[in-house]
């Protein structure tokens, strides 16, 4: 005999279910647009483990989330093709990427911003994204080359310094970062002689080279990505053109100096310097180190952004889970700055190894101020953080930190 359901029976249940799903949520898709390939494809294994680190963080303190992978591939097309995908089949609500400051803007102007999903690149650093029109969207977990340049010039100008060339990749990041430099170089007394663009994919650039170096300057400024660079540099030395060289976050990768030392010399590099985006000693950055080597095979690499990698995959998860749960803010994008501000409350600070207590405190709609591995991360109007600059050097070939993380 069947039994037959009364109204008021059915509409408790289906009431009941609809609050079921609202308290657990739906599971959040974080997707990742980080290099595998192109000019930048050496810095994007890494800094995916650390988007997986975040990941399983948040995973194991109780998170309903789940990571999927793309790869931008240092190209606006590639990476275009793989936001679409990212957001219209694999439904991520939120993407971590990408590297080159180019193709995040490309991506963001033709994919996300019109798609209303948030965006936080661990590793874009033109100052030009500040400005962009992104309807609140474009975020970054690493500070702005206007920091950077400023920090590579008053460095040079100590270091005795007085006349740079440069060459610099032709897109939003090289002509930033070199701007930001040439101004106040100039502004402490420097001469510039010359800032030569160039192009990826080249077989050569010893045009490039000649005019870089024409004026006999101090040091030969490496502001491009890997690739372009083991090829000028290796010119510039074979050639006579140039012996000193200074760095930037787009060559601070090991594997280009392990290339350069067997053609050059172990030692060839020693004492030279270069700058990235890099936090001081903190119990944060001790803690995710920690993490990150027991997830790695007990290596922590010197590549760049990785911190920013795991604090932009924490941040945006976070604030997912706090869209759920509270009132306060009801998306991602609006839920950022409440997860990483200090209020001057008693919001407790949440560092790497508090994440369970963190998920516990949202899922009660509590506020929390996520402290970064790479910094405080606390957002601003622009969708930027303030952190700081690392002075980096080589020492017997290998990438090392001078200990210096200085601001402007």
């Amino acid at each position: 005999m069947k039994k037959i359901l009364s109204l008021p029976y059915i509409f408790v249940l289906v009431l009941s279910l609809m609050l079921v799903g609202c308290q657990g949520g739906e599971t959040v898709k974080i997707g990742t647009l980080l290099d595998k390939t192109g000019d930048l494809g050496s810095y994007g294994p890494p800094m995916e483990v650390g988007a997986d680190l975040a990941i399983q963080l948040l995973q194991d303190a109780g998170m309903d989330i789940v990571k999927v992978p793309g790869d931008s591939g240092t190209a606006n097309q590639k990476s275009i093709a793989e936001a679409t995908r990212l957001i219209d089949i694999e439904g991520v609500s939120a993407i971590v990427g990408s590297l080159s400051s180019g193709v995040t803007m490309a991506t963001a102007t033709a994919v996300t911003i019109p798609k209303d999903i948030p965006i936080m690149s661990p590793a874009s650093t033109s100052p030009a994204i500040s400005a962009m029109a992104d309807n609140d969207t474009v975020f970054r977990s690493t500070v702005s080359d206007a920091a950077q340049g400023v920090v590579l010039a008053n460095f040079a100008l100590e270091q005795g310094i007085k006349s740079a060339g440069a060459i610099y990749i032709n897109n939003p990041y090289g002509e930033g970062l070199a701007n930001m430099f040439s101004q106040a170089f100039t502004a402490g007394g420097g001469t510039i002689t010359a800032m030569v663009p160039s192009e990826p994919g080249q077989t050569s650039y010893l045009s490039e080279v000649k005019k870089a170096t024409a004026g006999n300057p101090d040091v030969l400024l490496a502001m491009t990505y890997p690739v372009t660079a083991q090829i000028y540099i290796r010119e510039a030395i074979e050639g006579g053109h140039a012996t000193k060289f200074m760095f930037v976050d787009g060559t601070k990768a090991q594997d280009m100096f392990d290339a350069m030392t067997k053609e050059h010399g172990a030692n060839f590099f020693d004492g030279m310097y270069g700058t990235a985006p890099g936090a001081a000693a903190s119990r944060a950055k001790s803690k995710f180190e920690e993490l990150y080597k027991a997830a790695n095979n007990g290596e922590m690499p010197t590549d760049p952004f990785i911190a920013e990698t795991f604090d932009a995959t924490l941040m945006l998860g976070l604030a997912a889970l706090a869209a759920q749960h509270t009132d306060a803010c009801d998306s991602i994008k609006t839920c950022l700055r409440r997860i990483a501000t200090d209020a001057g409350d008693s919001d407790p600070e949440i560092e790497p190894g508090d994440i369970k207590l963190a998920v516990s405190m949202l899922k009660k709609g509590d506020d929390i101020n996520y402290e970064g591995a790479a910094g405080s991360q606390e957002i601003d109007e622009n969708g930027d953080v303030n952190n700081t600059i690392e002075v980096w050097t080589i020492k017997d070939g290998k990438v090392t930190s001078t200990g210096q993380f200085l601001s402007p």
